[in-house]
């Protein structure tokens, strides 16, 4: 049987651990594994994208990095189409994805995972034509893009994830609704809103955390949530609603669903995509259907009763 050979892109700067203890460890597994591969570190935006796109004669990509680095490596696969399975390292703050799909978040657990008793499976990704970018998550504008432009690298690195608590919390006291225009396939809605959630990924697998229900990234479509409670009782009352899991609609919570989706606001909403600052609205997303191909815990995909391959 001819030996893996495993691409491992590394983002030496992602999250507060120690970068060479977390480097010495994957290199040492995978030696010890008996696997054939390449190590390069990321030093800036692209490298991710531009190594995983070139990796169709590898059998498999392994990220190391956070939401954004695992982001930019998997649009560069979707970008090229070569389909090589991807497996996550989780080293972010968040590392959202990982946890939404059953990833472990302990390095020598994700390697084992990766290594295995992981098997791959198609996901849906979100698709940004203005921008040529790609999301796993979600595409947020408003509270939880404005936060996320708040919490900067030298916050983050000091206080890791409570850097989004504090830009959270701080962004409360200041959240005012815009006009807000939807189209989704075509068909317009105007509201008034503070927050516009693009949804692919709405429940943490698990753990019972979800912002609504059967937001699958396995359905070939988006989901949409519409925020407009803007005063403390609202606010209170609405995470109070997300908390017991009663996501039915009302005037300051309201779910749509369409494949291709445009958000206009005025004023105008900061715009993220999976923990990443990008701009403001205006913005366009089209879902593309199984874009990714991801390695993820077999319990996973006979949970969600998903098509799988073993890993070779």
């Amino acid at each position: 049987m001819p030996t893996k050979k495993l691409l491992v892109i590394l983002n030496p700067v992602s999250g507060q651990g120690n970068y060479d203890e977390i480097k010495s460890e994957v290199e040492t597994a995978l030696a010890d594994a008996g696997v054939s591969f390449e190590l390069r570190e990321t030093e800036g935006e692209g490298d991710a994208f531009r190594w995983a796109a070139e990796a169709g004669d590898f059998d498999l990509i392994l990220v190391g990095g956070g939401d954004g680095t695992v982001m930019e490596a998997m649009s560069g696969c979707i970008e090229n189409q070569h389909n090589v399975p991807l497996a996550q390292l989780p080293m972010g703050t968040a590392n959202l994805l990982a946890r939404a799909l059953a990833i472990p978040t302990r390095i020598k657990k994700a390697l084992t995972l990766a290594l295995e008793g992981g098997v791959s499976t198609q996901m849906d990704v979100g698709y940004l034509p203005g921008m040529e970018r790609y999301f796993a998550i979600v595409a947020g504008s408003g509270w939880d893009a404005q936060l996320i432009a708040d919490a900067d690298r030298d916050l983050k690195n000091r206080l890791g994830f409570f850097a989004y608590v504090i830009a959270g919390v701080k962004n409360l006291f200041r959240l005012q609704n815009s006009r807000i225009l939807l189209k989704l396939d075509g068909r317009e809605i105007r509201t008034k809103a503070h927050t516009v959630e693009v949804i692919n990924v709405g429940e943490i697998y698990g753990t019972g955390i979800a912002i609504g229900n059967n937001l699958s990234p396995h359905d070939g479509r988006l989901d949409l949530a519409v925020i407009a409670s803007s005063r403390w009782r609202g606010i209170f009352k609405l995470l109070w609603r997300l908390i017991t899991k009663r996501f039915g609609d009302d005037s300051s919570l309201r779910y749509f669903s369409a494949s291709r989706i445009e958000v206009e606001a005025d004023p105008p909403l900061k715009l993220q995509i999976d923990g990443e600052a990008v701009g403001e609205t205006p913005y366009q997303v089209i879902v593309i259907p199984n874009g990714a191909n991801l390695v993820v815990p077999r319990e996973y995909v006979e949970a969600k009763k998903l098509d799988f391959k073993e890993l070779q």
